[in-house]
This record gives structure tokens, sequence and C-alpha cells, in this order.
């Protein structure tokens, strides 16, 4: 394992994200009456999560490959 690590969501964003969701399930609950009015706008915040997290694993991957290529490369010369 390396010392860097893949970079994680700010505490405030994730008190933020989690503050609108409830307040969306609420919402839609509470004042509007239908569940799913609340559930689709919450599960498109956790597909954007989602594709953040598989973003940042597939340019962790790429970094990891560029670094083995460089060690390859220096050891040929």
């Amino acid at each position: 394992m390396t010392s860097q690590s893949p970079p994680s969501l700010p505490r405030s964003w994730t008190a933020a994200v989690i503050i609108l969701g409830t307040l969306i399930l609420g919402y839609s609950v509470i004042i509007a009456g239908q569940i799913l009015l609340g559930v689709i706008p919450v599960l498109l915040l956790v597909l954007l999560y989602l594709l953040w997290r598989f973003v940042v694993a597939v340019e962790s991957i790429a970094d990891a490959q560029q670094r083995l290529a460089a060690r390859r490369e220096r050891r040929e010369r």
C-alpha cells in the first residue's frame, strides 16, 4: 500500500447532503404525501456519489499503472 489515499468528501459536504436528503424526504412525506417524490432525488444523490467514487477509483488505478510503468522504465535503463 502507498501513503497516498483517495480524496474523500469533506465533512461539511457530507453533512449538507445528508441534511438535504432528509429535508427532501421529509417534504415529500409530510407536505406532498408522496414518498416517491423524495426517494427519486435521494437516489440521484446516491448515484452521483457512487459515480464520484468510481471516478476516484479509476484515477487511482491509472495513477498506480503510471507509477509501475515509470518504475519498469527506470529498471530497464
